[in-house]
């Protein structure tokens, strides 16, 4: 274990239990560019986890912006294309159905007490 394959540059690019194609070739596990390989991997995997987590917070951001901006009549919502006016009305939705949920929540909690 491991057999590896590489692109045109000689570059790890996957790593099987078994040889897969012909140009699969037999490394010890130890092997620097196979531990290079799975350290890429992880940073890879932290990146895109950064990556999705600065993407939702940066959803609201654009949602903000865009209110904003209609605010101040920069310019108007049906100025958008369809299917931006759509996504952004569901959304806003949510969000109201979600605060109307958790002011429920928070009153019958206050009513608890």
């Amino acid at each position: 274990m491991p057999y590896i394959s590489r692109n045109e540059k000689g570059e790890i690019i996957e790593i099987h239990d078994s040889p897969v194609d012909e140009g699969d070739t037999w490394v010890e596990a130890d092997n620097p560019a196979v531990i290079a390989f799975f350290k890429g991997m992880e940073t890879t995997v932290q990146a895109k986890k950064a990556l999705t987590t600065t993407d939702n917070e940066m959803v609201r951001v654009v949602e903000d912006v865009i209110d904003l901006l209609m605010k101040k009549q920069i310019f108007i919502f049906t100025e958008l294309p369809e299917a931006v006016q759509i996504k952004l009305n569901e959304r806003k939705q949510l969000r109201q159905d979600m605060n109307s949920l958790e002011n429920l929540i928070n009153d019958d909690d206050e009513a608890i007490f």
